[in-house]
This record gives structure tokens, C-alpha cells and sequence, in this order.
């Protein structure tokens, strides 16, 4: 483990490599020849049809160390822009808010949350539209950021916020775009660009760009609305909304990273050079929340002055 360096990516794509079940992977082989063929027919519906997909996060099973903490929680379901939204909470002590990462469940931070516990602080943690217990079948970044804005008005002041993933980028906005504290911040696998994920999307899938492009157009024209003023795909981007962070801010991310490649972070350390990166060895996208000296990383930067 060790600041920054560069090195080769590897292929990389967020939607494809992780281990998929037999049926999901079946399942995306059909997807494939759906687009393909509707593709060709009516790149307008096939546009509709990848933007429902898009919007459609996928689910894993709990493993018993998260139950484990899951139960130890204090729940409570609130009702946030017409969806009941799962709150998880553990300790007492100052707020360390947590964004979990597309397909993730709040609990996934687990170690982290025993950590922080452990050392004085009270972690709240969401499931986010679509996602856990949380109602839902579709989400988006703006919705989950709309979700982050309406626990922050009903929580007790937050001294930290920490995401993982597609969570940085749900965490950042809502910085930037409702004024979510920022005094301290850790970002693990964060991506960087918007973009990006929808082009690793249409690879995925095998989505030609014509579609693409009226995916992308569709979601501007049915969300435009859901913030207070109008947005675009790359305003979204962690390269735009980390700019709105005051405060300190940590970005952890592992050097081989299959989901999100580490130049990712090495693009938001060139245009904030004043951020910490600590880069891991080995730890992939999902085994860094649970590694040891991430987490004692995680509490120092916390707990610094």
C-alpha cells in the first residue's frame, strides 16, 4: 500500500466484471440479442428499453458477517420523494454518513461501521431507492441524490461522509448540489466520469451509439426536472462536483480494480492535487471496505484536525 503511481488498466467494466450468477449471465447474453436486433429496427425503443435497464440495479445475497451487523442496527423507514427508504444506525457519538455503491445495500460497509463504532462515532447508512429494503424498482443518480438530501435534513449534524463507488459519485452531487457537509471526506473506487459508466454500459450490452445517444437524451428529457435547475450528463461527473468539496478529502483505490480503473483516481488527483490518495494492492472494487488499514485510514482522516 502506498500513495499514488500509475499503472497499466486493466479491462475494465463495472457492469460485467464482478461474479455474475448463471442466470443473470444468461440473462445478459438475451439482453445482448434484444438490443441487437431492436437496435437495428427502432433505435428509439431500444433506447427506452436501455434506459429501463440502465435504471435497474442488480442484487447479491448478505453474507453472515453484514447480517450480523444488520441486526445489531436501529431501523427506521422514511419516506423520501414518495419512495420508504431503509436508515440503518449504530453508536452514538458525532455522524459519519455512508453511501453504498449500485447493487450495494448500506450494510456492505460493515467493517467500517464496527470501526467507527469502536472508536466513538454513531455511522448512519442507507439502502438507497431500489436497492435493500428500500422500496423501489429504479434509480438513478439524481434520485439517490434527492434521497441523501432528505436524510440529511432529518439527521443530527454530519462530520463525515464516506462512498463507495457509484456512492461517491450519489455523495458528491449531493454536495454539490444541496450543500451536504464536506468538512470530511473518503472516497473509495470512485469514478470519475458520468460518461463513462453509461459507455461501459453500452459495451456491456452491446449498445450501438446511436442508441446510446437516445438513451442519454431520454434520461435528460424525463429527469429534467428533478433538480431545481437544468443538468447535463457531465455536470454529474466526480471531475465537476468534487470541485464543491471544502474540506479534506481521502481517495482510496486499489491499483487493480476490474469495476473502476485506478486511472479514475489518478485523473481526480491531477485536477485536485491538494486530496490524499492511498493506493491499495490486490484488494479489487469491494475487498478495500473490508481491509484493515483502509479502515484505520479511513478513521484518521476522520478524526484529524
Amino acid at each position: 500500500m502506498n500513495d499514488s503511481s500509475s499503472g497499466p488498466a486493466p479491462d475494465s467494466n463495472p457492469f460485467t466484471n464482478h461474479r455474475l450468477p448463471l442466470g443473470v449471465r444468461l440473462y445478459l447474453n438475451a439482453a445482448r440479442i434484444v438490443f441487437r436486433i431492436t437496435g437495428a429496427l427502432s433505435p428509439r425503443l431500444a433506447a427506452l428499453l436501455a434506459l429501463r435497464l440502465f435504471m435497474t440495479p442488480p442484487s447479491f445475497p448478505i453474507p453472515r458477517r453484514e447480517q450480523k451487523v444488520r441486526e445489531r442496527a436501529q431501523l427506521r423507514m422514511l419516506e423520501i420523494d414518495g419512495e420508504m427508504i431503509a436508515v440503518r444506525s449504530w453508536g452514538e457519538g458525532p455522524t459519519v454518513l455512508l453511501s453504498h455503491g449500485w447493487g450495494g445495500r448500506g450494510s456492505q460497509f460493515y467493517a467500517l461501521i464496527e470501526a467507527l463504532v469502536e472508536t466513538g462515532y454513531r455511522a448512519v447508512a442507507f439502502d438507497a431507492p431500489a436497492h435493500g429494503d428500500s422500496s423501489g424498482k429504479r434509480t438513478n443518480m439524481l434520485k439517490v441524490t434527492r434521497t441523501i438530501a432528505g436524510i440529511m435534513e432529518m439527521e443530527q449534524s454530519i462530520c463525515a461522509v464516506i462512498g463507495h463507488s457509484f456512492g461517491c459519485g450519489t455523495a458528491l452531487l449531493a454536495i454539490d448540489r444541496y450543500r451536504l457537509p464536506s468538512d470530511k471526506v473518503i472516497l473509495f473506487s470512485c469514478f470519475s466520469d458520468t460518461l463513462w459508466i453509461a459507455e461501459q454500459f453500452a459495451a456491456a450490452f452491446s449498445i450501438k451509439e446511436p442508441v446510446l445517444k437516445a438513451m442519454r437524451w431520454e434520461a435528460k428529457r424525463r429527469y429534467a426536472d428533478l433538480f431545481d435547475k437544468p443538468w447535463d450528463w457531465l455536470e454529474l461527473s466526480p471531475v465537476n462536483t468534487i470541485k464543491k468539496v471544502t474540506g479534506d478529502l481521502l481517495l482510496i483505490h486499489d491499483r487493480h480494480d476490474t469495476e473502476v480503473p485506478y486511472q479514475h483516481a489518478l485523473k481526480l488527483k491531477e485536477l485536485t492535487p491538494e486530496i490524499k490518495l492511498l493506493t491499495t494492492e490486490r484488494l479489487g472494487h469491494k475487498k478495500i471496505l473490508k481491509n484493515r488499514q483502509c479502515i484505520d485510514a479511513c478513521i484518521a482522516h476522520i478524526s484529524s484536525d
